[in-house]
C-alpha cells in the first residue's frame, strides 16, 4: 500500500470509539493501474493542501465483503473508474461507519461508459434501502476526475434516494427513484423534514416542472408518518364551478345532488397525512372561495352536510409559476390565507450529480428491456458535454425523455455502444427545445 501523507496539522476529524484522527482521503483504483501508478500519484500530490492525508489502495482490497460492522477507515474514501458493481463492500462500509456516529462519504468516480452499470448499482442499493453517504462524478480522465474531486468532498445527511410510489392512492404501486446526491438537493431535502419535524402544515413548493416537487412532498408525507398521501392536480380536475370543486376537496354526502352517492373529499381521504394540490397556480376563483374557510378556521363543510369536521392533514400546494405570478393571479387578501411556507426545488441545471444518476438510471432501465438490440452501456464525453449546458426547462422529465430518444436511435441502428453527442442533440430537439412560448411561465430556482 503506498501512503501518501501531507505534513502539518491533519483535518481534526475523530473516531467516537477511540479518540484518534480518522484518516481524510482512501483513492481505490483499479487492479490493474497498480498502486504506484506514477501519473496518479503526480495528480495526487497536488490535491490536498497542507495538513491532508491521503492513502492508495486498490480496487482488490474490496473485492470481499467487509466483516459485519467494518466500518470504512477515512472520511472519504473515492473509487476511482472501478466496476460500480463491485462496490457494495466499500459502500456499506461508508453506511457502517455512519451508523456508528462517523462522518464518511463514498465518492464515486465513474467514465461514460459505466453509466449504465452504475444505474443498476443504484437501483439495486435503492431497492435495499441501503443508498446512503454517496457523491457521484462523471470523468473521462483521472486528471478530470482530481479537478473535481475537491468539490465533491463535502458530505450529505440525508439519504440519496426518495422512493416515491408512480402512483401513491393505489395498491402495490410501482416505485420510481428520486435522487439526491448534490449539496443543493441535500439542503432542499434537509428543510422538507424540518418542515415535517416540527409541525409546519402548510409549505409551497415553487420549481420548474419536472424538477421534483411530488417526490419532495412524499418525502414530507413519509417523515410526518401518518396519515395518506392524496394528491390534487388543479390542472387536471379543476372543471371550474365550484360544487365540483367542494365536492372534490370536501367531499359530499348522499343525495347532495340528483343521483349522488356519498363521495369522500381529499382533505377526507388524507386524514391527518398530507393533501398535495399540485398545478397550484390554479388556486383561484372557486378554488380560493372553498379553500378559504379551511385555510382560515381549520375546518371544511362536505358539500350537501349539515355538520363541518375539522382539518386535520398538512396542505402542501406546488406551482411551477414564479412567486410574483402566483400574488398577480389572485386578490392579495386571499393569497396571504394561504400562510405557508416557500421552499424552491433548484432546476436541474445546477445538480449535475443528479443529472449523473438519472442518466445512468435510465440507460439501466432501457437496457434492460432489450432482446435484439445492443444496448447501448453509456455516453461519449461529447454527449455529456450538451447534457451539462443544456438549459433544462423542463428539468429531469425532459431530461428522462431525452435519453430515451437518444437510446433508441443508438439502439436501432446499432451504430455505437455510446450515445453519441449527434443523438443527444436530436432528442433535446425534440424534448428540450431552446426556445419555446411556455419558457417564460416557469420559474427559475
Amino acid at each position: 500500500m503506498f501512503d501518501l501523507s501531507w505534513r502539518g496539522l491533519r483535518r481534526r476529524v475523530t473516531d467516537p470509539a477511540t479518540g484518534q484522527p480518522v484518516p481524510f482521503l482512501a483513492i481505490y483504483t483499479p487492479a490493474e493501474w497498480g498502486l504506484r501508478d506514477t501519473a496518479l500519484q503526480g495528480v495526487v500530490t497536488q490535491l490536498l493542501p497542507s495538513g491532508r492525508s491521503c492513502v492508495l489502495r486498490s480496487a482488490e482490497e474490496i473485492r470481499t465483503p467487509a466483516s459485519a460492522g467494518a466500518v470504512l477507515d477515512e472520511e472519504f474514501a473515492l473509487s476511482l473508474f472501478v466496476d460500480p458493481a463491485r462496490l457494495d463492500p466499500l459502500a456499506d462500509r461508508v453506511l457502517a461507519a455512519r451508523e456508528a456516529g462517523r462522518t464518511a462519504t463514498l465518492v464515486v468516480a465513474v467514465q461514460g461508459h459505466q453509466l449504465a452499470v452504475l444505474g443498476r448499482w443504484l437501483q439495486s442499493r435503492a431497492r435495499s434501502g441501503r443508498l446512503v453517504g454517496l457523491r457521484l462524478l462523471l470523468a473521462p480522465t483521472v486528471e478530470d476526475a482530481m479537478r473535481q474531486l475537491p468539490d465533491r468532498l463535502r458530505h450529505g445527511i440525508e439519504d440519496n434516494i426518495i422512493r416515491m410510489p408512480v402512483a401513491a392512492e393505489v395498491e402495490r404501486p410501482a416505485f420510481r427513484s428520486f435522487f439526491v446526491f448534490s449539496p443543493e438537493m441535500q439542503a432542499v431535502v434537509g428543510r422538507i423534514r424540518a418542515f415535517a419535524e416540527n409541525g409546519i402544515a402548510r409549505a409551497y413548493l415553487l420549481g420548474g416542472p419536472g424538477s421534483g416537487k411530488t417526490s419532495l412532498a412524499y418525502f414530507y408525507h413519509l417523515v410526518r408518518g401518518r396519515g395518506q398521501f392524496v394528491s390534487v392536480n388543479l390542472a387536471a380536475e379543476n372543471t371550474g364551478e365550484k360544487a365540483a370543486v367542494k365536492s372534490l376537496l370536501c367531499g359530499h354526502v348522499a343525495g347532495a345532488f340528483p343521483g349522488a352517492g356519498a363521495r369522500h373529499g381529499a382533505f377526507t381521504q388524507a386524514r391527518d397525512g398530507v393533501c398535495f394540490i399540485d398545478e397550484a397556480h390554479g388556486v383561484s376563483g372557486p378554488v380560493m372561495e372553498v379553500l378559504m374557510e379551511a385555510l382560515d378556521n381549520g375546518q371544511y363543510l362536505p358539500f350537501g352536510a349539515s355538520a363541518k369536521r375539522p382539518l386535520e392533514c398538512a396542505l402542501l400546494f406546488a406551482s411551477n409559476r414564479t412567486w410574483s405570478q402566483l400574488q398577480a393571479a389572485v386578490n392579495i387578501d386571499e393569497f396571504t390565507r394561504l400562510g405557508a411556507a416557500v421552499l424552491e426545488v433548484p432546476e436541474l441545471r445546477r445538480r449535475e450529480e443528479e443529472m449523473i444518476a438519472v442518466v445512468a438510471a435510465t440507460l439501466a432501465r432501457l437496457g434492460e428491456n432489450c432482446t435484439t438490440w445492443n444496448a447501448p452501456g453509456g455516453i461519449d464525453e461529447a454527449a455529456w458535454k450538451r447534457i451539462r449546458e443544456c438549459r433544462w426547462h423542463g428539468n429531469v422529465r425532459a431530461l428522462v425523455r431525452v435519453i430515451e430518444a437518444a437510446f433508441v436511435e443508438s439502439a436501432a441502428s446499432g451504430a455505437s455502444p455510446l450515445l453519441s453527442a449527434a443523438a443527444i442533440d436530436n432528442g433535446i430537439a425534440l424534448w428540450e427545445p431552446t426556445t419555446h412560448h411556455s419558457h417564460r411561465l416557469y420559474a427559475a430556482a
